[in-house]
């Protein structure tokens, strides 16, 4: 991820609606279309004890194994059940959290861990910093299954499986046409929302990042971080990897291969850089954006609020620690 100047997060918002749209409609399609043919409970043999901890219905088996996977596609099969009435609100909620740690280790470990930031910094501290980043994903995990649990109807839980094969449910429900005429009908009107909605959202932040708002913040944040009293590099470490991640692990790498700057104000820099980038671009261009143009805003609003209300604690405690006992 990386900053935009107003000309490069147009493009960069376009693009990501031109990916989104057709993604959500094959999820809400592919959803619409195995629930009708009773796919889910054999799937969710497989994740059971998911299920279990979060006291979650056997038709979210599909989105839990997907998210982590392809995470449009995932959530497009949860807003397409939410859009039924298959699930409520409380579904979404646990779902999205509770495989927050498979997503950081199925999605994002493959594509940034391996190829960038464990040649950059080295195993002992690539794996650190893997620990302060699962840290975080296990918390939003564990946050979810309390909530899940908590908000809980039912004392005794069971998912209820069917004892047809997956395929004869196939042979059986599929034949007739009018199950997959459907699931495209509720999977074009989703696909329609989802439009309306990204359309907003994309135009709003437009206007936000024409008016210098992100800029302000991050020059904000940025004098702050600076006047804290850490080092330089340190500083300049936090300070790119606001910016651009991927810019800061490869300056922190640099720096400690020459010998610069000492492994504990590294993970120190890396980790104020994670909390500025989350603070100044992931929640605010990310992860509410795309939130809010699969679910309803009011849904959004919370997943955004609770996902900060969960890393940021973690994060700063795992900084205290590192400033304190290394």
């Amino acid at each position: 991820m990386q900053g935009y100047t107003e000309f490069e997060l147009t493009l960069h918002l376009t693009f990501y609606a031109i990916k989104l749209i057709p993604l959500v409609f094959v999820g809400s399609f592919l959803a619409n279309l195995l629930l009708e043919a009773g796919v889910t409970g054999r799937i969710a043999r497989l994740i059971f004890p998911l299920l279990r901890a979060g006291r979650l219905p056997g038709e979210v088996s599909l989105p839990l194994v997907t998210i982590p996977l392809e995470p449009r596609v995932g959530h497009g099969m949860l807003a397409s059940m939410l859009k039924s009435g298959v699930i409520g609100e409380r579904e979404v909620f646990v779902s999205v959290f509770l495989v927050s740690p498979l997503a950081v280790i199925v999605f994002i470990v493959p594509r940034y861990y391996i190829p960038v930031i464990i040649p950059a910094l080295g195993v002992p501290i690539a794996l650190l910093y893997l620990f302060f980043t699962l840290a975080c994903s296990f918390a939003k995990m564990f946050t979810g299954i309390l909530y899940g649990r908590v908000t809980s109807k039912v004392k005794n839980f069971k998912v209820a499986f069917k004892h047809e094969t997956a395929g004869e449910c196939l042979k059986s429900r599929l034949k007739s046409w009018r199950v997959v005429k459907s699931a495209l009908k509720s999977s074009l009107s989703l696909t329609k929302k989802v439009s309306i909605r990204t359309f907003i959202v994309v135009l709003a932040l437009m206007v936000v990042s024409y008016f210098g708002v992100f800029t302000f913040i991050e020059k904000a944040l940025h004098t702050v971080i600076g006047g804290a009293g850490l080092p330089a590099r340190s500083v300049a470490i936090a300070t790119t990897y606001a910016v651009s991640p991927i810019a800061g692990v490869v300056l922190a790498g640099a720096m400690l291969s020459k010998g610069e700057i000492s492994c504990k104000y590294v993970l120190t820099g890396l980790l104020l850089g994670s909390i500025l980038f989350r603070l100044v671009s992931e929640y605010p261009r990310h992860s509410f954006p795309f939130y809010a143009s699969v679910y309803p805003v009011k849904l959004a609003l919370k997943l955004t609020a609770v996902t900060i209300a969960v890393d940021l604690p973690v994060l700063l405690a795992l900084l205290l620690a590192i400033l304190l006992l290394m």
